[in-house]
């Protein structure tokens, strides 16, 4: 599924998308992409914004889908929540997946014998048995994955919680059934009787150490 990912370089190796030097915090991810590509946005149709908050408190923000935001020196927990989505002509034919609002949830204090330090960022990483329309037949039972990447500097813990929703309105969610088995996340959905309709899917992950991230996808996909 396409949303926010860690930009590559040419060997397909993550960069950073996050770090913190001195009292500075800093985020770029790639703006779209899956489990193998990525784009940077080309201001064709692409538009966002960054929203950064310190124990609850907004702190900065940004007019762009990336940022340089500054921080207090000591430990707080931060909330950095990006938009990101397509509008104009590209929204017409680019018709699933074209806005989505992502928050990452991390503790940050200042080191001063460091740098630059990478900060916790995940990215999830939702697999859909999904055709090349994106779309899912109207039935019950069918499995999505659900996992996390990371980015350079930062390699994600065991995920420790998940929970996916889904919506066929935006308004109105239904909780799937979640599940681990030998550290392996699946989220089941049911949409029998749903025939032409658009979902959307919000997803909650949270690691070992602590880092998590919630997402909103509209129109992830259609039932067919």
């Amino acid at each position: 599924m396409i949303g926010p990912v860690a930009p590559r370089d040419t060997a397909g190796r993550p960069l950073l998308a996050a770090e913190r030097q001195g009292n500075l915090i800093g985020f770029a991810s790639a703006m779209w992409g899956d489990s193998g590509h990525y784009a940077q946005p080309g201001s064709f149709g692409d538009a966002g914004g960054l929203v950064l908050k310190r124990d609850g408190e907004q702190i900065g923000d940004s007019w762009y889908p990336s940022g340089v935001f500054e921080v207090p020196a000591g430990e707080a927990t931060y909330e950095l929540t990006q938009q990101v989505h397509k509008f104009g002509q590209p929204a017409r034919t680019w018709q699933r997946s074209r806005e989505i609002q992502t928050s990452w949830t991390f503790r940050s204090k200042e080191d001063t014998a460091q740098y630059s330090q990478s900060l916790p960022i995940l990215f999830p990483a939702m697999s859909i048995p999904e055709d090349g329309m994106k779309t899912l037949a109207a039935t019950d039972g069918q499995t999505i994955r659900l996992g996390v990447t990371g980015h350079a500097g930062y390699t994600p813990g065991a995920l420790k919680s998940a929970a996916l929703s889904y919506s066929y309105d935006g308004e109105n969610w239904t909780p799937a059934e979640v599940s681990e088995r030998r550290g392996i996340w699946t989220a089941v959905v049911d949409h029998a009787g749903a025939a032409g309709k658009p979902v959307s899917l919000k997803v909650e992950l949270t690691d070992a150490n602590g880092a998590s991230v919630t997402q909103t996808v509209v129109r992830a996909y259609d039932v067919r």
